[in-house]
Order: C-alpha cells, then sequence, then structure tokens
C-alpha cells in the first residue's frame, strides 16, 4: 500500500480501478513553404477556423449537458475569433514562410505561456482553454481528430496528466468514480463541473502515472487528497464503510433541496452562496440558493499586467445578475492588499499586509481604479438585483466617501447618458473589531451589514489564521467575538436592517444553531457547503437556540 499527497479541489471519498488517459500528440513535421504556398495556407486557415467552430456549434447543440459546459465551449468560439489569433497567424505565414501548423504552435504557445507566468490561480488556469483550442485546431490540420486515447470506463477513477475543457466535456458524461492528476488547480473549468457534480477530484499528484496502471485499485480520498495506491483489505474496507454513508447524506441532503430554508418553528433564515468567480453560478442555481451574498472581485486584479478596465467588469456583473435575478447578488468591492498590486501601483512595501492598505483602504487612496469598478455595477444593475458591500470598514468615515463616490459615478453616467440603475442598496463587511463596536453608527448609514468572520476572529484575537502553529488561538466560538457578533445584530436591528454573516462560521454545522440563536437574519456560504447548512437550519428550534445561546454567554462568563 503505498500513500501520495495531492491537492484536493472537489470532497469526497471514490474508490476505483485506474484508467489512465493519455491525449494523443501531435507532431509537426511540416515548418516551413515557398512563397508559391502561402495563398493555399491562408486558404487552409480560414476553412480550419470555419471548420472547428462549426464542429463547437454542434457540441454546444448534442452533447454539453450543462450551461458550464456550453460557456466553456462558447468561450473557446470566441479564441478562435479572436482578431489577434488571425492577424499572428496570416503575419507567420506571410512574411516568415512558416507552415499553417507551425504558425498554430507558435501563436499558442505564447499566449499560453502569458497565462501560466500569471501568479493569479483563475486567471492561470485560462491557459488550459487555449491549450484546449490550439489542440482542437491542429487536429483538425493534421487530420487527427481524436482527442482520447481510449473509451473511458464507467466506475474508473480516471488518471492524467491534465484535463482539457473539451476532454472534461466528454469525461463527465460518463460514470465515473474520480479523478485524479499531475497538473490542476482549484479554480480550472473541470474543477469547478467536479465540484458541481460532487465528484471527487485531486490534482497536483506527484508521478501519479507512473505510480499506477491501468486496472489498479485507488483510493480517492478529495476530503484531505491522499491518493492510497494498492490499499490493503482493512483499508478498502474502512474506506467502502465511509463511502456507503457519504452516498447515504448526499441522497438525505438531495431531499432538502426544494424545501424553503425555514427553522422547525418556521423562522425564516434565508440561505445565500459565496462565490469566487463567475463559473461557481451554476453551482449556486443547482442547489437553488437564494441569491449570491458574496461575490468576491479579487480574480479580475490579480495576475494581471493591467487593470480590468469599466467595460471587461461591466459585462461580468452583468452576465452574474442576470443568472441570479429575481434573487439578490451582492458584490464585494476590490478586497486585496496592496502587496498584491504593486506590479500595477506604486506602492510602498509593507512589512504587514493584513494592517495594510488593502480592502476600502487601497479603494479609496486610488479612487480612479474605485470609480471604474462602482460604474460598472452600476451599469450592471438594471434589473436592480444587485447590493454593494464594502470590505474591511473601520468608520463611518469611509462609508460616507464611499456613498459619496457612488452618487459621483451615478453623475457622471447620467451627464454620459450611458445607462445605469442608481438606486442599489450598500452595505458594510464587519470584519474589524472597530466596526463591530461602532455598528451602531454603521448601520445608520446602510442599509444591511454582513458579518465576515474570518477576518474578525482574526484581528479580535490577534492571531494570523493561516499560521497553523497558533491554530488553537483562532476560536471563532471565543466570548469576545460572539460579543461582537451579538452587538453587530443587536444595533442593526435597531435600525430596521438585516445582517447577514458571510464567514468560514457560517459553514461550520457546530455554529448553525448559535448563529440563529444569536438571532442573525441571513446565512452566506459555499455551494459545497450549501445543502448541509440548509439541513442544519431546518432541524434547528428558533427559540431553543436563543435560550442555548443564552445560557452558553452566562458559561463563557463565569470562566
Amino acid at each position: 500500500m503505498k500513500k501520495i499527497k495531492g491537492v484536493s479541489v472537489s470532497g469526497g471519498v471514490a474508490i476505483g480501478k485506474v484508467q489512465i488517459i493519455n491525449q494523443n500528440k501531435l507532431v509537426i513535421k511540416r515548418h516551413n513553404i515557398d512563397k508559391f504556398e502561402v495563398e493555399e495556407e491562408l486558404t487552409k486557415f480560414e476553412d480550419s477556423i470555419e471548420h472547428v467552430v462549426e464542429e463547437i456549434d454542434l457540441l454546444i447543440e448534442n452533447i454539453s449537458q450543462s450551461k458550464v459546459n456550453k460557456d466553456i465551449l462558447e468561450a473557446h468560439k470566441m479564441i478562435l475569433k479572436d482578431p489577434d489569433l488571425t492577424a499572428n497567424i496570416k503575419k507567420s505565414i506571410k512574411t516568415e514562410l512558416l507552415s499553417l501548423e507551425k504558425a498554430i504552435k507558435l501563436h499558442f504557445t505564447d499566449v499560453i505561456e502569458l497565462f501560466d507566468n500569471m501568479e493569479n490561480d483563475y486567471l492561470s488556469t485560462r491557459s488550459s482553454d487555449y491549450e484546449d483550442v490550439a489542440y482542437r485546431l491542429l487536429s483538425h490540420v493534421l487530420k487527427q481528430n481524436d482527442h482520447l486515447s481510449h473509451e473511458i470506463n464507467e466506475n474508473a477513477i480516471l488518471v492524467m496528466n491534465k484535463i482539457s475543457p473539451s476532454m472534461a466535456t466528454k469525461v463527465f458524461k460518463k460514470q465515473i468514480n474520480g479523478l485524479c492528476m499531475e497538473k490542476g488547480s482549484k479554480n480550472s473549468h473541470s474543477s469547478i463541473i467536479a465540484r458541481s457534480m460532487n465528484l471527487p477530484m485531486i490534482v497536483n499528484v506527484e508521478s501519479i502515472i507512473d505510480a499506477v496502471k491501468d486496472e489498479d485499485l485507488v483510493i480517492l480520498n478529495g476530503n484531505n487528497g491522499d491518493v492510497i495506491v494498492h490499499p490493503d483489505d482493512a483499508t478498502i474496507q474502512k474506506y467502502r464503510k465511509f463511502v456507503a454513508k457519504q452516498d447515504e447524506e448526499k441522497s438525505q441532503l438531495l431531499k432538502v433541496v426544494d424545501l424553503p430554508t425555514k427553522t422547525k418553528d418556521n423562522k425564516k433564515i434565508p440561505l445565500m452562496s459565496n462565490i469566487e468567480i463567475p463559473d461557481e453560478i451554476q453551482q449556486v442555481r443547482k442547489v437553488k440558493s437564494e441569491g449570491i451574498g458574496l461575490f468576491r472581485t479579487e480574480f479580475l486584479f490579480m495576475g494581471t499586467n493591467k487593470l480590468p478596465i469599466e467595460e471587461e467588469q461591466f459585462e461580468i456583473y452583468k452576465k452574474v445578475a442576470e443568472e441570479c435575478y429575481p434573487n439578490p447578488l451582492v458584490i464585494r468591492t476590490i478586497d486585496i492588499g496592496g502587496d498584491k498590486l504593486t506590479k500595477l501601483l506604486n506602492i510602498e512595501h509593507e512589512v504587514n499586509p493584513n494592517l495594510g492598505c488593502r480592502g476600502i483602504r487601497i479603494s479609496l487612496k486610488y479612487d480612479l481604479i474605485f470609480k471604474q469598478q462602482i460604474k460598472a455595477i452600476l451599469r450592471a444593475n438594471l434589473k436592480g438585483n444587485i447590493k454593494i458591500m464594502f470590505p474591511m470598514i473601520s468608520c463611518v468615515a469611509e462609508i460616507k466617501k464611499s456613498k459619496k463616490i457612488i452618487q459621483e459615478c451615478s453623475d457622471e453616467l447620467k451627464v454620459n447618458k450611458i445607462k445605469h440603475n442608481p438606486n442599489i442598496k450598500i452595505g458594510a463587511m464587519i470584519e474589524i473589531p472597530s466596526a463591530a463596536i461602532t455598528s451602531d453608527l454603521l448601520a445608520k448609514e446602510c442599509d444591511f451589514l454582513s458579518i465576515g468572520t474570518n477576518d474578525l476572529v482574526q484581528y479580535t484575537m490577534a492571531v494570523d489564521r493561516d499560521n497553523a502553529s497558533l491554530s488553537e488561538y483562532y476560536q471563532p466560538s471565543h466570548l469576545s467575538v460572539l460579543r461582537l457578533i451579538k452587538m453587530t445584530i443587536e444595533n442593526a436591528h435597531k435600525e430596521n436592517i438585516k445582517v447577514a454573516l458571510c464567514g468560514e462560521m457560517a459553514s461550520e454545522k457546530k455554529y448553525i444553531k448559535l448563529l440563529i440563536g444569536l438571532d442573525v437574519d441571513e446565512l452566506s456560504v459555499s455551494p459545497g457547503r450549501f445543502l448541509m447548512v440548509k439541513k442544519e437550519i431546518l432541524n434547528t428550534n428558533y427559540e431553543a437556540a436563543a435560550k442555548l445561546d443564552e445560557k452558553i454567554f452566562h458559561a463563557l462568563v463565569e470562566v
């Protein structure tokens, strides 16, 4: 028995026999052409683009079963129709006398290298889309159209170097048990699809292809990233019991999908979702979430050599808002430290970025960037279901400045006769003790408050939440943290506004009853934890939870 460590991107446990999947290698033998062949190569290029676009259209119409897959394929069509692609390929053929296949390879190699070198995980994973398009195009030009070297066996554990989006489209149609790859990332399209299907998937498993062969029995533990090769009988029995329990829990959770999110004594607790990237909206819809309580926008600003323009942001926010409608979409403005933007902005090195220029501080300091984001949000809010939330608020002055900027942005859009909806609700994230302590004042200026427990615990307990050696000091249920949460909720209710809680505390089963008893109005969690949290809400008695909280507070005070 051998255990290999990887990175889990989709939870759960899977047991099955290995099937190694290899993508056929494309060999380019012809590199240069003569002048008289130029026109022929250009015609072949145009025909090939047209053919591959038609091929993708057929996939969209007949093969792709989920909207995630369809969006991926639509993105591939856009890559093929990119004017830069056409210009670069034609230039290589005309001026450098390169064969079509060589020109295609050079163009995509440069683009893929650019994405691979990006520090941001979301953007770097886009290289797989370009790899996939390059493979499709070259396959047609070289007359090698089979993407996979094998048919996929049902109930197999697929092992591969990495998975392209088009391979994912074919793979996820089969009844496989799990995926294990030498490369990959959390935010790749295949990882997103795997999570939406609750399919165990582990990536970055070093040399797994050399460690196994077809038909080997393996166990994937998507909860901790372990890949167990040739498990002994005792291990197999242990994990089979786990899988049986897991399957039973999944079937039980599916029963709550269509139920209203209410406690046993009929108190409504709206349950929403947190998302990192736009693609996750499909998971949100699958679990029938009541909206998006936190849309993190940092992916737009990281790992790039240029700031995202207003139009780019507008298109993304508009699409997510439309997918979410009529439910609310809470967009959090950029919550990132200056240390992540040093390539773009003239920011001095900070010894402690967590206590430096980040969140609302960086937005107010660089108001041109802030205004672009606000304008994009206002323009995307035509259906009126978007709310704006400001991170790392520490005082009322920051909210007032932010509201003033929203008004300025609305005025500018109006002058330029650009459609937008200025009637937008604004909220503050309560994640700094000073914000919780002055929440009575913040509540007078806001339409809602949202408690971010991850940072609230960190700043209250003076503990770096990423420091494993200090984990015992990171205590979400510490009396000081609970008092700040309770104070925020009470102050908000005095002003007749609602309080949501969107931190990890809301995703942990042991805290759900506690938070409901504290009278939090809404919870927002990751889509993968949604049904578990919903079931816990359904099993909670609000009045009993409130009484229990009183006892807990008294007990903590006595300690």
